[in-house]
């Protein structure tokens, strides 16, 4: 019998290139997954990786384990999320990957609704980007993840996965008080041409949705300051040294010094969906959350 633990081994090799990148996302040591492995080949009998100077590669034959044994543990997800009794109370963890503002404005007052509701179930959260989410969710590290695309970047959600539209979460640009647009009802891209911006990081969504929202106006974004996290981006605007383009959905007070003005003519909205591996459809624990995450939302507008 093929051990599951060892066959999840391979498949993190696979995913991530690398024996101590597996064993991190796993939460085991390099050595235990070696040993794993090293298992596995022995039940299939015959070599699962090798060597190629300083990395280790799947073999021809470890490729095709690994390949199977993705559909295998699916199937055995969606046995699992079948065979669990409907009424039975929720227990374990459920993992949710989340970007930093659904972080805020959402699951942190999600967790504290199911913390009442099945307060034997320990809800955990990492923060990413949403490529990112897909990534982690389709490879079996998250249970559920929320992620965004903006009208102007395309969010491409892998087959295996189905997703849940939830809202559309509006976005503006912030200007220090004593800016020519601070007392504007709204200002359209074409006349964010010459500003001077901070953004998250280059490659984020959030990045490209800002440079295609000014390319769309025939401009180049002149992104002077780039940090990952909002608040910062705040001090900045603050601070009077550039303007920004932030969501309202996990947005903290704004200090007097900061101004949101509403784009219009192309509105840049983010798109806010849950997302779940197709073979946990029938997990309860998923339904559970799903539901609470739908009460909040609607409490919400």
């Amino acid at each position: 019998m093929i051990d599951l633990t060892s066959l999840r081994s391979l498949i993190a090799v696979r995913d991530l290139g690398t024996v101590a990148s597996a064993a991190a996302s796993l939460d085991f040591t390099p050595s235990a997954v070696s040993q794993q492995i090293k298992r596995l080949e022995r039940q299939t009998g015959s070599a699962l990786l090798e060597r190629v100077g300083r990395r280790v590669l799947l073999t021809e034959h470890g490729r095709l384990v690994a390949d199977r044994g993705v559909a295998l543990l699916g199937d055995l997800e969606a046995l699992e999320s079948i065979a669990h009794a409907p009424d039975a109370p929720l227990t374990g963890t459920f993992r949710i990957a989340s970007f930093s503002t659904a972080n805020r404005g959402l699951v942190a007052p999600l967790i504290a609704r199911l913390r009442r509701m099945a307060p034997a179930l320990r809800v955990t959260t990492t923060e990413m980007d949403p490529w990112d989410v897909l990534e982690v969710l389709e490879r079996g590290r998250a249970d559920m993840g929320l992620v965004h695309n903006w009208n102007t970047v395309t969010l491409d959600v892998p087959p295996s996965l189905a997703t849940e539209r939830l809202f559309d979460d509006r976005v503006d640009v912030l200007v220090p008080a004593d800016h020519r647009f601070a007392d504007r009802a709204a200002v359209t891209p074409a006349e964010l041409g010459e500003e001077t911006w901070v953004s998250t990081l280059a490659g984020t969504i959030c990045h490209q949705g800002l440079c295609q929202l000014l390319a769309g106006a025939g401009h180049h974004a002149d992104i002077a300051y780039y940090d990952a996290d909002y608040t910062s981006h705040i001090a900045m605007v603050d601070a009077g040294i550039s303007v920004a383009l932030l969501p309202r959905l996990g947005r903290p007070s704004l200090p007097d010094g900061v101004v949101p003005v509403p784009v219009q003519d192309t509105t840049p909205f983010r798109e806010v969906s849950a997302v779940w591996r197709r073979s946990t459809a029938e997990n309860p624990a998923l339904a559970s959350v799903r539901r609470e995450l739908a009460v909040l939302i609607t409490e919400r507008e």
